[in-house]
């Protein structure tokens, strides 16, 4: 079954490591929960890292404000990771993806606000490219769901 998922990604040997990672699993209901734990590990784990850096930050006051927006960001990723744990629960799967879709959109402008402004360059690249990745292995789940 986690072949099967995994052909519907990029990159193929990212989607077996999640999946693989969160134990047996009965079916694609089960591959969506460790799939989207996974993500919500990532997500916090970049927000830890984000308050990390603010606190190295120095007194630049763009960058401070771009990890104070990074904050926000991975807060509401973190907020419709939840979300999408919740529509899971209740086979919406439509739901699911949609907050995910979402969940990636926050990543996405995590990363756009450092490039606001020339000579710039996010810290969080390779993080939120990471996160990212682990959420097109939720959405390849469930596009399996909606399928079925």
């Amino acid at each position: 079954m986690i072949r099967q998922v995994c052909e519907h990604t990029l990159n193929k040997k990212l989607c077996r490591s999640v999946l693989e990672s969160g134990g047996p699993a009965s079916g694609l209901q089960d591959l969506a929960r460790i799939a989207l734990r996974a993500a919500m590990a990532n997500a916090s784990a970049i927000f830890a890292r984000i308050s990390d850096l603010a606190s190295e930050a120095g007194p630049d006051p763009f960058v401070r404000q771009c990890l104070a927006d990074c904050a926000d960001d991975y807060q509401d990723a973190m907020d419709q990771i939840e979300d999408s744990l919740a529509a899971l629960d209740s086979r919406g799967y439509d739901d699911m993806s949609a907050w995910v879709g979402a969940a990636m959109n926050d990543a996405d402008s995590c990363e756009e606000g450092f490039k606001s402004k020339t000579g710039y360059r996010s810290p969080l690249t390779d993080a939120n490219a990471a996160f990212h990745d682990v959420c097109t292995v939720v959405l390849a789940v469930s596009n399996l769901l909606i399928e079925t």
